[in-house]
């Protein structure tokens, strides 16, 4: 379960001044349209939602290839090593996402990140020490995203619109024109908070010997089987 507070950054951003009391209540409005995703999510799946927190940043991913070209980051499945040599896994959701998206768009994103969150789950279990090719290109990248979950029909088959949802939003990488004209000109042209990342370093080495020390629930391996 999400035990600790996903709002945490957004919070801490606005007692600084670097977000708007505007931006800071609209962020808190959407929270429920995103609690609702993840239950939605758990009902289907009998499996938790990883823990998720909101960055207050638009996340924009450059590369060396595309001369002035950028794609905007709206969610992402983050593994990481522990102080214990384990890996925790967390869903990061940008601000203008949870903002500006609709809430097809929401639960579409939601769901895909959760997609990840089982394959890397699936690695662990099966101690698969992944070496994902590094995208060199944002084009790359988009087409590759998809090829790094697992299959959306076996994992959603219970709900088939949240499967309408997933491909429609994730058929050739994410696409939502009406979200990114919203986050250009409601945050990036009124100069919000930009994080900027080149996307050939959008990528996370573990250790094998972090895959061995996690360990994974009987109940979430017997579920992660039936969509094998």
């Amino acid at each position: 379960m999400n035990d600790f507070d996903p709002l945490a950054l957004v919070k801490k951003y606005f007692n600084e001044k670097k977000v708007d009391e505007r931006t800071y209540n609209l962020i808190n409005d959407r929270m429920s349209v995103i609690e609702e995703g993840v239950e939605r999510i758990k009902r289907i799946t009998s499996i938790d939602y990883p823990y998720y927190f909101v960055e207050p940043n638009v996340l924009v991913a450059t590369s060396d290839v595309e001369y002035q070209q950028y794609s905007i980051l709206y969610a992402r499945t983050i593994p990481f090593c522990t102080t214990e040599n384990k890996i925790k896994i967390v869903i990061q959701l940008s601000a203008p996402l949870v903002m500006y998206g609709l809430k097809g768009t929401l639960h579409a994103v939601l769901a895909h990140e959760f997609l990840h969150y089982l394959k890397i789950l699936k690695n662990i279990i099966n101690l698969e020490v992944t070496s994902d090719n590094i995208s060199n290109t944002l084009y790359e990248n988009s087409f590759s995203d998809n090829e790094k979950t697992l299959d959306s029909n076996k994992v959603f088959k219970g709900d088939a619109y949240l499967q309408q949802l997933v491909y429609k939003k994730f058929a050739n990488g994410f696409n939502d024109i009406k979200l990114d004209k919203k986050t250009e000109s409601l945050w990036i042209e009124k100069k919000l908070p930009i994080q900027k990342i080149m996307i050939g370093d959008n990528f996370i080495k573990l250790p094998f010997s972090a895959l061995v020390n996690t360990i994974v629930k009987d109940s979430i391996k017997n579920e992660i089987l039936k969509f094998s």
